[in-house]
């Protein structure tokens, strides 16, 4: 049996995938409410400072990439994890 087995069957057994119920769905929906979209958002901010940085050594279509393609699409995919995140909180409060 290969390590990675033994560790994939030790944590499945740690974690009683079995037994996943309300209750660890309503924690993972916290937890992704409050420390993931923090994460998300660090991991999103420090991208687009990356392209900020990048966009003027670019040009044509690497330029406009840099500039506003990946910014916008970073921001709306926020905004959407973020809008997600509320309704399944709310849901989940209901």
């Amino acid at each position: 049996m290969s390590d990675w087995v033994t560790i994939r069957d030790s944590v499945l057994e740690a974690l009683k995938l079995e037994e996943v119920g309300k209750g660890l769905k309503d924690k993972f929906v916290g937890w992704v409410g409050t420390e993931g979209v923090e994460f998300a958002q660090a991991l999103v901010d420090e991208i687009k400072a990356e392209c900020k940085a990048d966009a003027p050594n670019e040009s044509g279509w690497c330029r406009i990439r840099d500039t506003f393609v990946v910014p916008v699409a970073l921001d709306i995919g926020m905004v959407l994890l973020k809008l997600i995140i509320e309704k399944a909180a709310a849901e989940e409060a209901k």
